[in-house]
């Protein structure tokens, strides 16, 4: 759902990171260096590129 809205509501509406961990983390390349998990903010881990990148 995040990917599809506008970044204003992502960051302060509905569909904002939960600051708890949701237990379910599922990835994104924040910045080359580090990945992060689209469903909470405690979700951080370093980036390694995906197999066949």
């Amino acid at each position: 759902m995040r990917s599809h809205l506008p970044s204003f509501l992502v960051e302060r509406g509905p569909a904002r990171k939960g600051r708890r961990d949701c237990g379910a983390h599922e990835w994104y390349n924040h910045n080359g260096v580090v990945a992060r998990c689209y469903h909470c903010e405690v979700g951080e881990r370093p980036w390694t590129a995906p197999p066949g990148a």
